[in-house]
């Protein structure tokens, strides 16, 4: 028994005595008398974790556990901060300076953090070119050759943008599973212009949601990610439909197909209403359920202009037929039954039903997929 009382309070000493899985550790030159900040950065907002006020040899040490990759900040009384990216086993060593923290520091012991590093340092470079561009813009407005020098320097910045994002793009490629990535996709150059700047860019944002999904499911930064993904594909979609509408110089697109008579009926007929322009499929319980709701709308709606043009992805005539009379749907209908309508469904970029696009009295696209309340909600608001 002796011998176990005199173990115990070295187990209890080395317990209590242990660190996080992550040290930071470093000296800030001329801070001294500031409190320095650790802040653990979250999606839209930061917590302080720690604090520690330096003294004049400005040293400091943070300890934290991660059990999965954090931003962080380090951010001094007098507001300069930098961004670090801890990781379990982190060992991180950093310098830097009170009055320039975040554009000149040294950090070693963390891979994630020398990415933030390195994407920081190249954006700040681009900031500085820019703003070089701006201001010689502004001082030459006045000279004789100003239209030839503009265009120059209009070219210089065109350049120093384009430079910026194929770096965000090759940084991504080749950093896609660290959260770096994220840090990347949604940098600015300035308040409204972010590095990937071309609607194209959404790939990259599907990249790095991809790889966070499979590393990190739960993640915070994950989530938002594939919520910003989600509303970056609906406006995609929106903004190639109008692309289309307006290479076709009509105001919606043309569709023709035939009715359960065997009529064609063109999308067009009913230029000038608001159309709810649907998808479904006789089979599938989810559109059913949509036609009870379409039901209720058409028949609130119809006397003020609302007109209902449904496209079945059926290929069983008799099935789509049947479906039409025991939903008692009364507004137009159509099917091309030989191929599903398959040229409407690529013409929308229709991935599943049911699905809608909701197009007002001008020919414009002001709703994609709403369905139950916020459909009905919308259509009230077009139609009075």
């Amino acid at each position: 028994m002796r011998k176990l009382l005199f173990v115990l309070p070295l187990v209890l000493f080395w317990a209590c005595g242990q660190k996080g899985n992550v040290s930071i550790e470093g000296k800030i030159d001329n801070a001294d008398g500031k409190t320095l900040y650790l802040d653990h950065l979250h999606v839209a907002s930061k917590t302080t974790v720690d604090s520690v006020k330096l003294d004049e040899e400005g040293r400091f040490e943070f300890d934290l556990n991660v059990t999965q990759p954090e931003f962080y900040l380090l951010r001094l009384s007098n507001g300069k901060l930098l961004t670090l990216l801890a990781e379990a086993n982190d060992k991180m060593l950093v310098y830097s300076k009170a009055e320039n923290m975040n554009k000149k520091y040294i950090v070693e012991g963390s891979n994630g953090s020398k990415l933030v590093k390195q994407i920081n340092d190249t954006l700040n470079v681009t900031k500085a070119k820019v703003a070089k561009i701006r201001k010689q813009l502004e001082e030459k407005k006045n000279d004789a050759d100003f239209s030839t020098v503009s265009q120059n320097l209009v070219a210089e910045y065109v350049e120093a943008i384009q430079a910026q994002r194929e770096f965000s793009i090759d940084f991504i490629m080749q950093n896609a599973t660290s959260l770096a990535s994220y840090m990347a996709l949604y940098q600015k150059i300035d308040n409204n212009t972010f590095t990937l700047n071309e609607n194209k860019d959404i790939q990259f944002v599907k990249i790095v949601a991809s790889s966070m999904r499979a590393l990190y499911p739960e993640h915070e930064y994950t989530k938002a990610i594939l919520a910003n993904y989600k509303t970056l594909e609906k406006r995609m979609a929106n903004l190639n439909m109008a692309k289309m509408i307006e290479e076709k110089g009509a105001n919606f697109p043309e569709i023709k197909l035939p009715d359960t008579n065997g009529k064609e009926v063109a999308l067009s007929s009913f230029e000038g209403k608001f159309i709810v322009l649907s998808f479904w499929a006789s089979q599938d319980p989810n559109s059913r359920k949509q036609n009870k709701t379409l039901k209720k709308i058409y028949d609130k709606y119809k006397s003020k202009g609302l007109r209902i043009y449904q496209i079945s992805v059926d290929q069983d005539e008799e099935l789509w037929k049947k479906a039409i009379k025991e939903d008692k749907m009364n507004w137009t209908n159509v099917c091309d039954v030989e191929n599903g309508s398959s040229y409407a469904v690529r013409l929308l970029n229709v991935q599943k039903v049911p699905a809608n696009y909701l197009i007002d009295q001008r020919g414009e696209i002001v709703g994609k997929d709403l369905f139950a309340r916020r459909l009905e909600e919308k259509v009230a608001e077009y139609v009075k």
